[in-house]
Formats: C-alpha cells, structure tokens, sequence
C-alpha cells in the first residue's frame, strides 16, 4: 500500500466513524420518542488490493453497507392487530357506560320507581274513586311515566345521532391517513431504489398506519417495491402502493340518523362496506349504532307498547264519573311500516292501522316477497310465522288476525323485503290522553257506572304484577312483568359495559407488553449509546491521527527531495 493509499483509508475511516456518530446522534435525539424505530450503521472490510511487493492482499480500511433499522415485522403486526382491538373495546366502554348514565337505574329517579308509583297511584284510586285528589294523582303519575319512556327513547336516539357523527368525522381521518401512506410509499421507493435506506420514513409510515388501525382493522403486506398495500381485514384495499382509496358517507334513506360507510374506486364507483368494517373504533361505533341500541330502543318500544296495550284496553272497559267508556288512558300506539331500501321491485307498503287494541301483535316483523308468495318473520323470537300469497292492494292476512291493517301495493322482485311494528316508537310517543288531562272525570276507575266503585282501577294496579312481557301473541301468556323486563334491559346494558370494560383492561396490560417488547428491540438505550459514542469517538480520533501521522510522512518526504 503506498503513502497515498494509507491517506485514502484513513479518509474513509474518519468519514465512516462520522456516519456512526451520526446516526449515534439522531438514536439519541430520539429516545423520548416512542414512535422512533432505533437504527445503527453497518460496517465491513473494504475490498482489499495487492500492493507492489506485497506478500499479499492489503485490507484498505472500513466502509459503511447500510444503516439498518431494528424492527420487527411480526411485533408491528401484533401491535396493529391489538391496536385495532383497543380501539373497538375503548369505544364500546365509552359508549357503553354512557348508556349506563341514560337508564339512571342507580337513583330513585329511575324508570322502576316511576312505575312504582304509577301503579300505587291506581291501588289509591281504587280504595277512593271518586277522589279528584287520587284521579289528578293517577293521571300526574301517567304523565311521568310517559315523560320518563320520552327522555329514555330521546337519549338513546342522541346517543346514536353521536355515533353516527363519530363515523362520518373518521372518515375524514382515515383518507388523511391512507394518503398519507401512500405519499410515503411513493417517496420510500423513489429513495430506496437506488439502495438508499428511508428509515425515518419508514418510522413515519409505520405510525401512520398504527393510527389508521386505531379507526379500522387493517392488514399491511409489503411487496417487492418497498411499498406496502393496506387493507380493510376484509379484503377491501385503502392504498396499493401510491394510491389511496377513498371512503365516504351517505345518509341512509330509510335511517335518518344512520349514514352508510362507502369505498370509492380509482374510476368513481362506489360500494357500501359498512358490513365489513368490524374492528377499530369504528367498528365500535358501528356495532353500537346499528346493533346494539336500535336493539335496547326495539326493546324499550315493546315494553311501552304492552303497558299501553293492557292499561288501554283495561281502561276502556271502565267507566269515568261522567259515565263515559271506552277511552284509552295513553295514546302514542301506532304501526310502523318500511320498505327496505336494498328492494329493487317497485311495491311499497301502505300505512299500518291497529284494527284491535285487545288483540294487537306488538312483535317486530318482516315481509319476504318470493315467487309470488310472502312470508312473514317473527323478527323478536325469530321464526317464520306465515306464508300466503301476495295480493297487490290486498290487506295481508296473516296481520288481520294479529290486530293489524296492512296491506302491500305493486310489483315485487323476489328478495323484496317490508317492515311492519306495531310497537314502533311508542315510547318517543307514549303519553296520557289529552281527554283524560281536559277532564280527570273520565278516569274509568269502576266497571260499572256506580261513581265509587274502583275495580278497574284495582284490575289496572294489578297489571303491574301480570307476566305480560315475552307474549307469542297478545292473547298468549308471557314470561316477564313490566318492572322484571326492564330490569333485564338495563342488567343485558350492565353486563355488556362490565364486558367491554374487562376486556379494554386486558387490552391495555397486552398493549403494554408489546410495547415494552418493541422498546427492548427497537427502542434507544442511552447507556448503550453512549458507549457507542465513545466507541465512534475513539475511532474517529484514531483515524484524524492517523490522516495527521501520513502527513507528517509527507513532509518528510517532501523535505528529502529538496
């Protein structure tokens, strides 16, 4: 190796142990930071050459290969998939004890002990019929409950109205983030292609992913161009290499406070994907929004339904102390009917009419037109109840024996699907009868016309202790008191919200876990850089002394020719 050549070697020393202090700089920059992924320089033996008279080959110093990062892909997958599983739990926990606070069952302001002293009001009625005091009480107790059915519908119906305003924001987000990725993406393989290492870059994408999966369940690959395609867990791509898929939303026709989530293609068509996203906090969202409170709220109608159906017919059978009969205590009963938005025929459903009080079906059902015939599901026990043939403008018959009017108009497609509830917001409508508020005479307290008598009232308090909830039909016997379905209501809310809480708990003791695994792999150790510092330090002051020593030897020579 010739005088020239040793300069060189130290040169690329000096160069390479500044790289390592480099990169030994920006690990420590970054210890504070969890979303940085540590990085070290990758040093090997320079080709060596034979030098003139040289025994052999002569190493000619040191190089640096690449700077490599310490990640590890299998960790980052487990940390996405439980970040997804935080998201949907942390949501569902929120959500859940918030409609905890809605039932407010742990005061005395709570729906049980409004009915209490509903049905108390009635035992009074009944041992003073003729009592303005005990009938302005009845009907100021009727008026409560009525009230307190109102505010538990209207908060739940809130409660969904901000669900559905948290989807629609996240889409925002989430298409912030996809372009984000794929503009990373685009960048990473623009750099790395000439085997320069985009390690920051990569930190960055991995964060921006990690954050996208807090909002939906994804799957990352990465292919051949260093790029990464992202995709909902169900198949459908948000980013394939540098372009981004975005998501939209729509109100949904026949749900007014529902909005449909929709991926759009690269050409301009779209396609609803609501039904796939089942992870992250939108998943949450989603599952509370369309599953579980349209649930709690078909349950509330039913019960508010019942009470109205049995106190009603109960009461019309009475007689008021002006001898009037035959008037409801509550109104706010009335069938609900849809069409369901995915039909493609043209029939629509007309107006329902509850045709008998006494005998009406308050169950949930749904109407399948099929090769010209239509069956009829029993949605709240979940059986098939009925199949007739489909009459165009025909009063659909199976409903007639239920108390129900309802009839179905045009041509169907088979698939066509009806909605009809007899029990359909009634406790958002559920009050005392204005004639009843005009004139608390008309309090049908006895059954006959005797002004002190208080057997109807009596039959009415009684209701309260009547298994009148879980009826197959009206006339059937059920299961469950007013006071004992409700209570499975707000025990089913209680019970899910300590579920959600437990496992959001063991979420965050995994979460912990992987994260004090990744920083034991990829997190900055400064006891560990600082030796390193020394290391890089040491060496680079060698080879300075080294480019200082062949400068001597050159003035020497230097010094010999002259």
């Amino acid at each position: 190796m010739t005088i020239y050549g040793a300069m060189n070697t130290a040169k690329v020393s000096l160069l390479t142990h500044q790289l390592s202090l480099d990169v030994t700089a920006n690990n420590i920059a970054n210890v504070n930071n969890p979303d940085y992924t540590r990085q070290a320089v990758n040093l090997e033996a320079a080709f060596p050459l034979r030098a003139g008279g040289s025994p052999g080959l002569i190493g000619m110093g040191v190089r640096a290969t690449s700077v490599t990062r310490f990640a590890d892909q299998f960790l980052e997958g487990q940390r996405l998939d439980n970040k997804s599983l935080s998201g949907y739990w942390d949501s569902r926990s929120d959500f859940l004890e918030r409609l905890e606070v809605v039932f407010n069952e742990s005061s005395e302001k709570g729906l049980n002990n409004i009915l209490d002293q509903f049905f108390l009001s009635w035992r009074n009625l009944a041992f003073n019929a003729r009592g303005l005091t005990e009938r302005t009480d009845t009907i100021a107790q009727g008026r409560n409950v009525g009230i307190m059915f109102n505010k538990i519908n209207q908060d739940m119906q809130n409660l969904r109205n901000d669900l559905d305003s948290k989807v629609v924001n996240s889409v925002t987000e989430i298409n912030r983030l996809t372009t984000e990725v794929a503009r990373l993406n685009s960048v990473i393989h623009e750099t790395e292609v000439f085997n320069v290492s985009a390690n920051d870059l990569r930190d960055k994408r991995e964060k921006t992913i990690r954050g996208l999966a807090e909002y939906v369940d994804v799957t990352v690959v990465e292919d051949s161009n260093n790029q990464v395609m992202v995709s909902i867990s169900g198949g459908r791509p948000l980013v394939i290499g540098s372009d981004a898929f975005a998501l939209s939303t729509q109100v949904r026709s026949d749900d007014p406070q529902a909005s449909g989530v929709f991926w759009n293609d690269l050409s301009g068509g779209s396609v609803e994907i609501t039904s796939e996203i089942s992870g992250g906090t939108m998943g949450g969202w989603l599952k509370m929004r369309d599953t579980d409170l349209p649930g709690y709220v078909d349950k509330l109608d039913l019960l508010g339904a019942t009470m109205m159906r049995d106190i009603n017919v109960q009461h019309s059978k009475g007689y008021g102390l002006d001898g009037s009969t035959g008037v409801d205590f509550f109104t706010g009963l009335n069938v609900g009917v849809s069409t369901s938005r995915n039909n493609t025929g043209a029939a629509t459903i007309g107006a329902g009419t509850i045709v008998n009080q006494e005998k009406v079906n308050l169950h949930k059902f749904e109407v399948t037109y099929n090769g010209g015939n239509i069956s009829i599901q029993d949605l709240t026990n979940g059986t098939t109840v009925a199949t007739e043939a489909y009459v165009s403008g025909g009063n659909v018959a199976y409903f007639l024996t239920q108390g129900i009017q309802v009839a179905i108009t045009g041509a169907a497609t088979n698939g066509d699907k009806f909605a009809v509830n007899a029990a359909a917001s009634a406790a958002l409508g559920m009050k005392v009868n204005q004639a009843l508020l005009n004139d608390s005479a008309k309090v049908a307290a006895g059954l006959t016309t005797d002004p002190g008598a208080g057997d109807n009232a009596l039959l009415i308090a009684q209701t309260q202790d009547n298994a009148s909830m879980n009826k197959v039909t009206a006339s059937s016997s059920g299961t469950a008191t007013f006071a004992e379905f409700y209570n499975s209501i707000v025990g089913d809310v209680g019970i899910k919200a300590n579920t959600a809480n437990t496992i959001t708990a063991q979420q965050e003791s995994i979460v912990f876990e992987l994260e004090n695994r990744h920083e034991q792999i990829a997190g900055v150790s400064l006891d560990e850089e600082m030796v390193n510092l020394i290391k890089f330090q040491h060496a680079y002051q060698a080879s300075a002394r080294l480019i200082s020593v062949i400068d001597e030897l050159l003035q020497t020579l230097v010094s010999l020719g002259r």
